[in-house]
């Protein structure tokens, strides 16, 4: 069966938004070889007392927060309400998806600023990898959205 064609517009473009964020944690790789490069060695910026440690710590549990967040967020954000139509789910499916995608988005802007500070870029590649994992899971997927909507809305036949 043809799906919704508002349900294709609105997917479509979700899909471009987090395109587009995925394709910022390339250009994040890019900012810190870049920086790496013209900066030889680049050291960081941090001049305060605090060790290179400590900022790992605060920064790793950061990120780990960030993916419990985007955990929540992707489960919580698609609830209904009762008497709620079916056009008022399908831009919340794409409200859920794209904050769930800049939500993933923050471990590597927290790897970001940690290489910014102490000049190690391998914190921030972990970090970026996290995110890039998050974005994998929790890409918008068409099939994905038919069946909770058909699930909600069985009378429709999307």
């Amino acid at each position: 069966m043809e799906p919704d064609p508002d349900l294709k517009r609105v997917f479509r473009t979700t899909i471009i938004i987090n395109g587009t964020l995925v394709a910022s944690l390339f250009l994040d790789a890019f900012i810190v070889e870049l920086i790496k490069f013209q900066l030889k060695p680049f050291p960081g910026l941090l001049v305060s007392g605090l060790r290179h440690q400590t900022l790992r710590y605060l920064f790793f549990g950061a990120a780990v927060g960030a993916v419990v967040l985007v955990r929540l967020a992707g489960r919580a954000l698609p609830k209904m309400t009762p008497g709620e139509g079916l056009h008022h789910i399908i831009p919340r499916l794409s409200r859920t998806a794209v904050i769930t995608s800049a939500l993933g988005e923050l471990p590597a802007l927290l790897g970001f600023v940690l290489f910014l500070l102490t000049g190690f870029s391998r914190d921030f590649y972990v970090l970026l990898f996290v995110s890039l994992f998050l974005e994998f899971m929790y890409f918008p997927r068409l099939r994905a959205w038919q069946d909770l909507i058909r699930e909600r809305f069985p009378q429709k036949g999307i």
